[in-house]
């Protein structure tokens, strides 16, 4: 979500929208609320959580998503070990369950008086955590019967953005429990059908083509038309007798250093990255440009957490 849901007002005129509150405020059935960016899934959560007079808490898989859902994250709220929770792990068995999580007399008794639980973000939890949750909520609330132990969820979220974060590792493990690690994969719904409503009203955005261009993009689906009208779009904002800018898109913070000094070589510039170990002694790695190497090139500070291999020998392709 993001700061322009607070100030947009929530459409009531929009159908879709009125399914959805009639579902959330006269019903206990749990839904899973998708739709494209734009399409105010992040207004009608804040208006749920405005207007309703059922006892709720929001969710959500990261600090960044919950502190933007005015919520808390899932593993603080349910005090989830960040391992994979493999269904027939006996230390989170129906009989030892409460053991290991140590609930306080506090927290057992907002399980059992929640009424809608929200999750925001839905499409970043991995399908076992889903299953812990049912599993608690069916522990300590002292109903083994009902999914949630008849508890409502509202999953709000779009799987065509993030995905589960998942290591190599782990994803092995819940191949065997798990056909892919989607939430909407977990066992719990197998029982219980999970109901869901798509929004598809762009609020966002008043250009259809470039509506139509972004879903593209979003399915996968985007083709030379769409590309060349975006290259139209770059071209046509740019200044006439200029030359074009180069730009580098980042995948993570983690490998931007590496991008950084690769980028810079390429544009005939000299990069020093320089980091430094937890006890402050700087390692240096430079990135030479052929016949650059004296130009004056920017300097990229950056921590590490542990003890590391020097850069050259983590990354050999990186000169």
């Amino acid at each position: 979500m993001n700061n322009e849901a607070k100030k947009q007002p929530i459409d009531l005129d929009n159908p879709q929208l009125q399914n959805a509150l009639q579902i959330v405020n006269y019903t206990q059935q749990s839904l899973f609320i998708t739709g494209k960016a734009g399409t105010g899934k992040s207004t009608l959560l804040r208006h749920i959580a405005a207007t309703t007079k059922k006892k709720h808490v929001i969710l959500a898989p990261t600090g960044i998503a919950a502190i933007n859902a005015g919520g808390a994250t899932l593993h603080s709220f349910f005090k989830l070990p960040f391992h994979p929770l493999l269904p027939d792990d006996n230390r989170y068995s129906i009989r030892h369950i409460r053991e290991a999580l140590k609930y306080s007399g506090e927290k057992c008794k907002l399980l059992r008086e929640v009424e809608l639980i929200i999750i925001d973000e839905i499409s970043m939890v991995r399908a076992d955590i889903i299953d812990f949750i049912d599993k608690v909520l069916r522990v300590y609330c002292r109903n083994m019967r009902e999914p949630f132990a008849g508890k409502q969820l509202l999953f709000v979220g779009d799987v065509y953005q993030l995905e589960p974060v998942v290591k190599e590792d782990e994803r092995r493990m819940l191949a065997a429990y798990y056909p892919s690690p989607y939430f909407f994969d977990a066992r719990v719904f197998r029982t219980m059908p999970l109901v869901s409503i798509e929004l598809t009203k762009v609020y966002r955005q008043s250009d259809q083509l470039f509506i139509s261009i972004l879903d593209h993009i979003r399915t996968n689906t985007i083709g030379e038309a769409d590309l060349r009208l975006l290259n139209q779009r770059c071209a046509s904002s740019r200044p006439s007798g200029t030359k074009p800018e180069h730009h580098a898109v980042y995948p993570t913070r983690h490998r931007r250093p590496y991008q950084l000094a690769r980028a810079a070589k390429a544009a005939g510039r000299a990069c020093m990255l320089q980091r430094h170990n937890h006890r402050g002694v700087p390692r240096k790695q430079y990135a030479h440009a052929t016949g650059a190497a004296s130009e004056a090139g920017r300097t990229y500070h950056f921590r590490e957490k542990r003890h590391e291999a020097p850069l050259g020998e983590r990354h050999p392709g990186h000169h």
